[in-house]
């Protein structure tokens, strides 16, 4: 029934598909608009996404020809509009070999969209969806008690293998000048060059925010308020579901047109404990990085990490990129295991617990070899054991039960290789990733699950003898080819179809997927598959 009523919702409205003011999140969309900017290299910051409406029109030649793909309902900087559009994702797939066979999604909804003299964008999405996903999403949603992306779930009375769920989407955009950005909303962000990002990327389910974007000479810079959850006694209960908040800044500099820096920060802490109701603490709406000496001034046992990255163009069209996060470092216990090595110094202790940092490096070619509309991501990221947690789990980086930063959490290594072209209304995908993971075993907590408070190592506290992917060692290896075609372009309406194959290993044992799937959509968002 909600198949029949999406498609019928679908056809009945002659409007167009929009996230309003920002350009969506979906991959493919993004990485065409970012095509569409990559002569305004002095201006443009692509790693900070969402791109907003005002940044697209400021940054290419013919700001009209790329409206249809970005989602802009305008034609004229002062045009006004009000209108109500679709939201739409239908796909089938079938699991070969598996009594798990066939599978469905199906999403439907609708969008309000205003826009007064491209100065402020309304927005409000509303969406309902009923899931049956692959056997291993299931493992991960049941985890969890929360579908990826979306939000918690109710098990669906007449089909008790599927989930049921709601996700509301908003946002109120104002630009008061030309340097100035403002957006109060629910949604989320993403803060990388890559396909993962060790700061902040959009696998989480939506959270209520407050964000302002300056533009002044090669400097952009962002301060990011927000609201997020955690469910209490995680992994025992999922329920009561309590309050937090964050806030996040970032600032990137275009030294030349062939060189950028960043540097990320952010604070975690909860709205209320056994003490006192926080809520939002006035001392962090600090706008000015950093936060370390607001920290120590108040005392504070909050969530604190600290990154910086950066990205090299020798080229036209190429990009070297790489980000690191410290969560904690201590220079001593982080040299130790080199010291050893160049000292034979056999007294050091080696292994410090607290050496929590990850990393990420990666090239990305727009065009290569000359290939129109084409691209070409390899990357390699790195988080150590208990990364991005915390002694008070309620304080982890996360939101809902999901990773704020990488979907795998910590303690792993990944390989990924994206190649895309877009010919026309074509997409054409290939994404690869290889990941190899230490989980918790008999023996241990090993630093694998961020959402574990860093207290329950082990019985003992071990403080030493901790190293990458420690414990009990799975390897994931996911290869997805995606072809689509544009079938009605106001609307970004996508027809995918879709094959793909996953391999899970271990020790003990192996299983092996191939799915293939079917898909129609009004592209407004990622779907990670590949966990």
């Amino acid at each position: 029934m909600r198949l029949i009523f999406s498609i019928v919702f679908l056809c009945v409205l002659n409007a167009l598909m929009a996230q309003d003011g920002l350009v969506p999140l979906e991959y493919f969309t993004s990485l065409k608009t970012e095509m569409a900017m990559k002569d305004s290299v002095l201006n443009v910051h692509p790693e900070m996404k969402p791109f907003s409406y005002w940044t697209v029109q400021e940054n290419t030649s013919a700001p009209d020809s790329v409206a249809s793909f970005v989602q802009m309902p305008f034609k004229h900087a002062d045009d006004s509009y009000f209108r109500v559009s679709p939201r739409l994702n239908v796909g089938l797939f079938n699991q070969a070999g598996s009594r798990h066979n066939n599978g469905l999604t199906s999403v439907g909804g609708f969008g309000l969209g205003a826009g007064f003299k491209n100065k402020v964008y309304l927005n409000l999405d509303g969406v309902v969806g009923y899931t049956n996903p692959p056997t291993y999403l299931q493992t991960i949603n049941d985890s969890l008690n929360i579908i990826p992306g979306y939000g918690y779930f109710e098990r669906s009375g007449n089909r008790p293998s599927g989930y049921d769920f709601t996700q509301w989407t908003g946002a109120l955009a104002f630009k008061p000048s030309k340097q100035f950005e403002l957006f109060l909303g629910r949604g989320r962000h993403f803060i990388g060059e890559g396909y993962r990002s060790m700061f902040l990327s959009d696998y989480t389910s939506n959270y209520n925010y407050l964000k302002a974007d300056v533009n002044v000479w090669r400097i952009k810079y962002i301060v990011l308020y927000t609201q997020m959850d955690q469910a209490s006694n995680y992994p025992t209960k999922t329920y009561p579901i309590d309050k937090k908040y964050s806030t996040m800044h970032y600032l990137s500099l275009n030294v030349t047109k062939w060189w950028s820096i960043g540097a990320f920060e952010a604070v975690v802490w909860e709205a209320e404990d056994s003490v006192v109701n926080r809520r939002f603490d006035i001392n962090y709406a600090n706008t000015l990085i950093f936060f370390r000496p607001v920290e120590y001034s108040m005392g504070s046992s909050d969530n604190s990490l600290l990154g910086f990255s950066s990205t090299l163009r020798p080229f036209k069209g190429v990009t070297l990129y790489g980000q690191i996060l410290l969560d904690e470092f201590l220079f001593g216990e982080w040299s130790a295991p080199f010291r050893v090595r160049l000292l034979g110094d056999s007294t050091l202790q080696t292994g410090y617990w607290a050496n929590k940092q990850s990393y990420q490096l990666g090239v990305k070619i727009l065009e290569p070899l000359g290939l129109k509309n084409a691209s070409f991501v390899a990357e390699f990221n790195a988080v150590r054991p208990f990364t991005y947690g915390h002694s008070n789990a309620t304080q982890s980086y996360t939101n809902a039960n999901q990773p704020l930063a990488h979907p795998l959490g910590s303690n792993f290594i990944e390989w990924v290789q994206i190649t895309t072209w877009q010919p026309g209304k074509f997409n054409f995908g290939l994404f690869t990733t290889y990941s190899r993971k230490g989980f918790t075993n008999s023996i241990a907590v090993m630093g694998d699950d961020v959402l574990i408070s860093n207290t329950e190592r082990d019985l003992g506290q071990r403080e030493y003898g901790n190293f990458m992917l420690q414990g009990r060692r799975v390897d994931v290896a996911n290869i997805r080819l995606n072809a689509g075609y544009e079938l009605v372009s106001q609307w970004n309406l996508r027809l995918d179809a879709t094959i793909y194959y996953r391999l899970e290993r271990s020790a003990v044992k192996t299983n092996e997927m191939v799915f293939f799937g079917l898909g129609l959509s009004t592209a407004l968002w990622n779907n990670y598959l590949n966990l």
